[in-house]
């Protein structure tokens, strides 16, 4: 992203694809330095289907200040949400090209 967009940092992260990828792909997205201090990760349907792995690292993390925002899933009435974290450290890219 770096180099191919010249992205350097993301203000702001929207999770909404599959979610055994959340946090996989926020991992690697600090590993690229592309979370810096200050960044907003929006996580989409944190409770259903459901992100636990996600929630866990970024809840019990001090890398984040997390906060769930509490809604339903579409056309229905079960409990679904929203987890709003900011990014509380400043990350350096761990990559070497070679």
């Amino acid at each position: 992203m770096k180099e191919q967009f010249g992205v350097q940092v993301f203000e702001l992260v929207f999770l909404d694809h599959w979610k055994d990828g959340y946090l996989p792909d926020t991992k690697l997205l600090e590993e690229c330095g592309l979370i810096q201090k200050g960044t907003v990760l929006l996580a989409d349907n944190v409770i259903c289907p459901g992100t636990p792995d996600y929630l866990e690292y970024v809840c019990n993390s001090s890398r984040y200040n997390s906060h769930y925002d509490r809604s339903h899933l579409e056309y229905t009435k079960a409990e679904d949400g929203l987890e709003k974290s900011v990014s509380l450290l400043l990350y350096s890219c761990r990559i070497t090209v070679v």
